[in-house]
Formats: C-alpha cells, structure tokens, sequence
C-alpha cells in the first residue's frame, strides 16, 4: 500500500474517533444539563401553609425515598408496568406537622392542563409516590418534572408533568334533594353535533343542564361518577365548559375539546352538583337490581334514593317534562318503580293508587 495512502486512511480513522468522543461527551453534558434543570423545577402545593408551599426536584430528591412495582390499565385498555421511586406525598405532608388524612380532596395539576382529584378512599388507602425515576431511570422529558406513581390505582392518577397539588378540605358531597334524569333532561336542551373520532354524536352543554336544573347551587366541587365504579371529583370551572355526550359510543359521556382525553369520563352513572343529582337511567338499569313491570325491566326507586343519597322526607314530588307532578308520602313509594317505555322514561307506584307519571323527569324532595 503506497505511503500516502496508509496516512490518509489513518488520519481518516483518527478523525473518526476524535468526533465520536465529542459526540459522547455533547450528549454526558446535555444529559447532566436536563438533570440539572429538572432538579430546579419547582411542585407548587396549596392548603399546606397559610401561603403556597414550594419544593423543588432536587429537594425531593434529598428526602428518604421508595421504590416500589406498579401496574395499571389506561383508558384505552394497554396495560403499563413500571418501577417508580421517589419519596412519598405522606412523608412530605408530615414534615409539616400533617397527614393526607387531614384532607377529604387532593387535586394535581399537570404542566399541559391535566387534572384530577383523589377520592378520599385512594388517598387514604394507598401509596402515593413522586416519582423523579422510572425503572431506575432519570424521567424523560414528558414526564418531567415528577410523575406520580399510584400502586394499585387506575393509571388516570398516575399523573405525568406534575406542576400542582391542591389539598382540600370540606369538599365532600352536599346532602342531594334533587335527582334529575339525564335523559329527559335532554330533552329539553339545545343539542349540537358533536365530532368525537370517527363518529359524529349529540352532545348537551353542562353549563345549559346546570343553569336549566341546579342554577342556585353553588359547589365547590363537581362529583362524577360512572357505571364500572370510577369516582372523579371536577373543579366547576372545567365541569361549567364542558358537554354531556348523549349518544352514540361510551354515552353518556362527560368531554371538551380543550380538556385532555384521560380528563374524559365514559358511562356516566350520576352528576353530583350541590345538592342536585344528574342520574342517567341508561347506566343505572345496568347496575341496580332489575324489577320488572308489564314484562319490562325497571328500576327500583328505593334503590335509586340509596344510591344517590337523596335525603328522606316526608314527601317526594315527582315532575314529568311537561310540567305535571305528583306528590307521595315516604309509605307511600316503596314499591315505586322507574322504567322505559319507547324513549320514555315513566315512573309508576301500584301501592299509591297505581298512580302514573310519563316522562318522568326529576325527584324532589318536599
């Protein structure tokens, strides 16, 4: 091989790796510089201090810290499996002198918007860790600046980008006097087409189903609850700019194009908004004990006065769409039943004269 051959094949080679070395070392800074920045972003936590607490990643990261497996299942059925470790939200509350148990709500707030609030019996219950590794790794930059790892829970907790978490008290649920049927409720509303993947649906506006049915309530928190068990707690103003799917897929079906899709709630049983229960029939049939009536499927009222919580009294009005009502005694309504007839909601009492209401839409208390 003639010389100057071999010394341009052997400068080429040392260039070669002198590049790959700075390529290493460019990618080590850049590494370090994300960990040094993340280790800066602060987790802001109100209701803790009389003032807005502040802690950064790198002050987490100082604190005595578990690891711990977790599984879960995402709204679109994947199933993710991961190790998080970080301290836990239990050891921080008690640096401070209190406890997760102090509160009856605790919200977070993602950087892009996401939010969602514990039930108490999640909190209370389980681990709640603030993951700034997963799998032993630093997070990546979607998950940054802290994770939260529920074992246990659905992954609709486990909350990535973790800017804010709001710790409430008094946010329990108001005793109900109202229960409205979504369905006919419906009825009465201005409905919109609704474009919702690959489908276009009705959708109602909540802001038009509240200012229609529970105008004078004033909440603080908006409880929402769907046929297979999910509780989540919504703050009014996300609730207030939302809609109500009313048909097609996953209805009824609480959404807004401005809120994140894990923010979604599919198969909605029942709206708490004060004092005012929406109930959609369509879910309840499904998961109270069926009766039946003139070979139909109906609902048992008592049922549904456990479920809801509607307070006893004495006296229940109950109102059709119309304007119509009729008024029972509390003996007088314990073999009422509630069914569907046609696209008809009718609620019928044997034991009061067999006395009939079509388009049955809400029950008072009187």
């Amino acid at each position: 091989m003639p010389k100057q051959v071999k010394k341009l094949l052997i400068l080429g080679l040392l260039l070669s790796i002198i590049l790959s070395l700075l390529a290493c070392t460019v990618k080590t800074e850049d590494a370090n510089n994300t960990a040094t920045i993340n280790d800066s972003q602060e987790i802001i936590i109100t209701g803790l201090q009389d003032s807005d607490y502040r802690i950064s990643v790198g002050e987490l990261k100082k604190l005595p810290a578990v690891t711990q497996k977790a599984q879960a299942t995402r709204a679109n059925g994947e199933s993710i499996r991961i190790k998080g470790t970080g301290p836990l939200l239990e050891n921080i509350l008690q640096q401070e002198g209190k406890s997760v148990k102090d509160y009856s709500s605790i919200r977070f707030t993602a950087l892009d918007g996401y939010s969602i609030s514990l039930p108490p019996d999640v909190f209370k219950n389980r681990s709640i860790i603030l993951a700034y590794q997963i799998n032993g790794k630093a997070l990546e930059l979607e998950n940054q600046p802290i994770r939260v790892v529920i074992p246990g829970e659905r992954a609709m907790y486990w909350v990535r980008m973790l800017h804010k978490i709001d710790l409430e008290t008094g946010a329990e649920h108001s005793p109900v006097k109202k229960v409205v049927f979504l369905e006919t409720a419906a009825k009465n509303l201005p409905q919109e087409d609704y474009e919702h993947f690959d489908s276009v649906d009705k959708a109602i506006k909540t802001k038009d189903l509240v200012d229609n049915y529970a105008g004078t309530d004033r909440v603080k928190n908006v409880f929402i609850k769907a046929s297979d068990g999910l509780h989540k707690n919504e703050t009014p103003s996300n609730f207030l700019t939302a809609y109500i799917k009313i048909s097609g897929k996953e209805a009824p079906k609480f959404l807004a194009p401005h809120l994140p899709q894990g923010m979604h709630v599919r198969d909605v049983l029942c709206i708490n908004y004060g004092k005012t229960c929406f109930w959609a029939y369509s879910q309840g049939i499904e998961v109270l004990p069926r009766q039946t009536l003139d070979g139909k499927s109906a609902m048992d009222l008592s049922e549904l006065i456990k479920q809801t919580g509607l307070s006893r009294a004495t006296k229940y009005q109950f109102s059709s769409l119309d304007g119509s009502s009729l008024e029972l005694s509390v003996n007088e309504i314990g073999k009422g039943l509630i069914y569907e007839s046609q696209g008809v909601l009718n609620f019928s009492c044997p034991e009061a004269a067999d006395e009939r209401l079509e388009n049955l839409l809400s029950i008072e208390c009187r």
